[in-house]
């Protein structure tokens, strides 16, 4: 028997496929299986890497073949933490010795050199003040690289390269007057000589530069007077030792 369906286009029911449900279990199940595969295989490096630091663990905690002093089987563990002790002793050590360096590179031992410039001082001549100033400097300085605390270079010399700055350094200033000696003369020559002749006095020309003197003929309780004042540069480092 034949059926005709004589409803209207738009009436008529729409028959459905199943290709698009199938196609979703389809993604489903591939996405899962990927999930899956990604999942067993981190955990099998987890595994893994469980397996090598429970060896190492292991490595770590057995025994050698050194003794210590009481006799006892030293450890690989043991030697370890001793070598960590050492090397913070060692950090230690470094600190001070750098800051024992510091102290002695300009260290001025000022007692014994004091005593250097009377020895040096002629007769005719007395200090009115001796004292420690500070004088500023423009001088050229090699450029340091903040981060690898080393020179910087210059790409086309490879020399270090240099600028200048302001660098304060200590002056000893030394104010006296010159009296007329045994030859009647007020001369501060002899001073000056004294106390820049490295084979007169090494260790007080070492350590103090003359700069400028300034002298001017003057009174003093109605004598006769030359008045000096005398600017030493105050050399620091090591060889004030």
């Amino acid at each position: 028997m034949i059926k005709i369906n004589l409803l209207p286009e738009e009436l008529r029911p729409v028959k459905k496929s199943i290709l698009p449900y199938f196609l979703s279990v389809v993604v489903v199940i591939l996405g899962f299986l990927i999930l899956a595969t990604i999942f067993l295989h981190y955990q099998s490096t987890i595994i893994s890497l469980r397996a090598q630091l429970s060896s190492l663990q292991k490595e770590y905690n057995s025994p050698t073949k050194l003794k210590n002093d009481e006799g006892e089987i030293i450890t690989l563990s043991s030697i370890v933490n001793e070598f960590r002790k050492l090397d913070r002793k060692r950090q230690e050590l470094e600190k001070r010795v750098q800051v024992i360096r510091e102290i002695l590179s300009d260290r001025i031992i000022w007692s014994y050199n004091l005593y250097l410039l009377s020895k040096l001082t002629p007769d005719n001549i007395w200090y009115d003040r001796i004292r420690v100033t500070w004088q500023t400097f423009r001088e050229k300085v090699i450029k340091i690289d903040p981060k690898t605390k080393k020179p910087i270079l210059d790409p086309r010399t490879k020399e270090p390269q240099t600028e200048q700055k302001t660098i304060k350094r200590p002056i000893l200033e030394i104010t006296g007057y010159v009296v007329s000696g045994e030859q009647g003369e007020r001369q501060i020559s002899p001073l000056i000589e004294n106390t820049t002749n490295p084979s007169i006095a090494p260790d007080f020309v070492s350590q103090f530069s003359l700069m400028r003197p300034r002298i001017e003929d003057t009174e003093y309780n109605g004598f006769s007077v030359r008045k000096f004042t005398l600017e030493y540069l105050i050399e620091t480092g090591e060889k004030n030792d």
